[in-house]
């Protein structure tokens, strides 16, 4: 159980800093032309969406841990690793956004594997 909310927290991690991202660097940088947030919508969209799905998943991992929660920390693991890790890889010219992007990407990856490893085995008679 203990394992289970280690991974929730690390969810939660991953969660604060893509909202952190997107208040302090999309947002507090761009404060006095919003609309430039409009031009290019993606970035800021994913990191929203990755706010949204690690927050949920790493609360319902501390809240009600159960197989389906696990399931789905482990899907999502694997999307974030596709989508975070090979957006740090595009920017590994940039020291900023290459640190934020590997935070986000390490603490929701460590959140899956987390996850994954404190499932409780299932007993098959």
């Amino acid at each position: 159980m203990g394992g289970l909310r280690l991974a929730g927290a690390l969810w939660i991690l991953a969660g604060l800093t893509c909202a952190g991202l997107l208040i302090f660097v999309f947002v507090g940088e761009n404060l006095e032309n919003l609309g430039i947030l409009l031009q290019n919508p993606a970035l800021p969209a994913l990191v929203v969406a990755g706010a949204i799905v690690s927050l949920l998943i790493g609360v319902l991992l501390i809240a009600r841990p159960g197989p389906w929660v696990v399931r789905w920390s482990t899907v999502a693991g694997v999307v974030w690793l596709i989508v975070f890790g090979s957006l740090a890889l595009t920017r590994l010219d940039k020291p900023g956004p290459l640190l934020s992007t590997t935070l986000i990407t390490g603490f929701g990856v460590a959140g899956a594997l987390v996850a994954y490893w404190s499932r409780k085995p299932v007993r098959v008679d």
